[in-house]
């Protein structure tokens, strides 16, 4: 049985680098930033091979601040009578809204740079907005119900411009006092491909991201609010700190709300040690598919010289978090780091120019290992340097690929797929020429509305 396994293990390293080709392809050309499946079974035999008897703890401070959000009208992409509801955050596309502020500013997000600090770091992102519906004169827009939600290009108040500087697909939850950092949902144009849990959801799960103002990119944190809610859970448990949010997380579960059973189980106290394995194994095993964690335990087998472990680790989490580019640079950076292995490191990296860019990572630095590891650019090059010669191999892969296309380039997709298409470069020059967000807002809108995407052309350009 054990040589079974390890021959088909043989076989697909062999086949590693046709498949992340492949899949590379697949999400640059849906778009593809959700994992198109839920790991719903909770483990594979993959992540179970992986796992090792050594138990580990996280230590929490045991202080907590819980945050009252209850009382403000939210900034973007609200539905027309407003957000005053949990079932209209859900059809946001995000579940539990409320519960999931309320734990990232007691407990911080796991898995950020700049937003892990607990007890209050995180401030939930609120607005009170007047109403700017065309039908009322503009004394009565003092309103606290929007139809559209203008702020963000049209205020005159300095706190919502800055959300303008923002990637235009980004829903801002919260924002680190120490940091400047944001917690924040990440919306696709068109996601009928992506996970749903929530019985009413109209629109597919956003992922959670880390995001800097004028930054080029995002990191991942997970594929929707309730695997990190439920991973902050884990960890307060493990640690045996903060049962109030154990407690504010189960309130809602085990009523057929969230559609994915293993998700709508409250969580029962001890699950960790009674697993035995630590609490990231625990997460991966029980909760879903994390990047950091999957980095931390490649990086674990690296430093214990099991090369075969270390990869197969940093293969599972490309497989299963599709259509970010970060999985495959850190696939990259670790094929980097054993002997015999340049083709390869190279391959890795350049597939991440077929992705979505802004998914490369947070900060310039990301994008420079994708270029020298890739080797487009050298070590010795200035930001400046590295980010042109980008753009320069990101327009020839993409010359390329039209020129390949036996269809002739896009002149049989439809006009939805060609508006995709346009934006996601509009997008990715973007991230490659100095990250002017505010400026990409009305060109993206406009690309929008022109295939009928009119709230979407709403979210990125309220004032559209």
């Amino acid at each position: 049985m054990a040589g079974t396994f390890w021959n088909t293990i043989n076989f697909l390293y062999r086949m590693r680098m046709t498949k992340m080709l492949a899949a590379a392809w697949l999400c640059r050309t849906s778009m593809g930033f959700v994992s198109r499946e839920l790991s719903g079974k909770q483990s594979t035999v993959w992540a179970s091979r992986l796992i090792t008897q050594q138990p580990s703890s996280s230590s929490l401070p045991t202080s907590t601040v819980i945050t009252d959000t209850t009382s403000s009208t939210r900034l973007f992409s609200v539905p027309k009578n407003g957000i005053d509801n949990e079932a209209d955050a859900v059809n946001l596309g995000i579940s539990r809204l409320e519960t999931l502020q309320t734990m990232l500013s007691s407990h911080g997000a796991p898995g950020s740079i700049g937003c892990s600090l607990p007890d209050g770091d995180l401030e939930p992102v609120y607005f009170s907005i007047p109403s700017i519906s065309s039908n009322k004169k503009s004394e009565d827009n003092d309103d606290e119900t929007p139809e559209l939600i203008a702020t963000m290009s049209g205020s005159n108040s300095k706190n919502d411009d800055e959300y303008n500087n923002l990637h235009p697909h980004l829903y801002p939850l919260a924002k680190s006092k120490s940091t400047g950092n944001f917690i924040c949902a990440l919306r696709r144009a068109y996601a009928d491909d992506a996970p749903e849990l929530h019985e009413n959801a109209s629109n597919a799960l956003w992922p959670i991201v880390e995001a800097k103002l004028d930054g080029p990119g995002i990191r991942l944190l997970a594929l929707h609010s309730e695997y990190l809610m439920r991973r902050i859970v884990c960890e307060c448990d493990s640690s045996g700190s903060r049962k109030e949010l154990i407690d504010l997380y189960n309130k809602d579960l085990g009523k057929d709300i969230i559609k994915d059973e293993g998700l709508d189980r409250p969580y029962e106290e001890g699950s960790v040690e009674r697993l035995g394995y630590g609490v990231d194994k625990f997460v991966l095993l029980r909760v879903g598919p994390f990047p950091d964690i999957y980095r931390n335990l490649a990086l674990g087998h690296a430093k214990r010289e099991d090369e075969s472990s270390s990869l197969i680790a940093a293969e599972v989490a490309n497989s299963k978090i599709s259509g970010f580019a970060s999985t495959f640079l850190f696939y990259s950076t670790l094929l980097n780091s054993f002997p015999n292995r340049s083709e390869e490191t190279r391959d890795a990296a350049r597939i991440c120019l077929r992705m979505p860019l802004p998914s490369i990572g947070l900060t310039a630095q990301e994008f420079r290992e994708v270029a020298v590891l890739g080797q487009i650019a050298n070590e010795s090059d200035s930001d400046e340097e590295i980010f042109a010669k980008l753009q320069i191999q990101y327009q020839k892969i993409r010359d390329h690929d039209n020129q390949d296309d036996p269809r002739g380039g896009n002149a049989d997709m439809t006009p939805e797929q060609k508006a995709i298409d346009e934006a996601n470069y509009l997008i990715d020059t973007t991230a490659l020429t100095g990250s002017d967000w505010s400026n990409v807002r009305p060109k993206l809108a406009k690309i929008y509305k022109s295939v009928g995407q009119d709230d979407m052309a709403r979210f990125v350009y309220p004032t559209n």
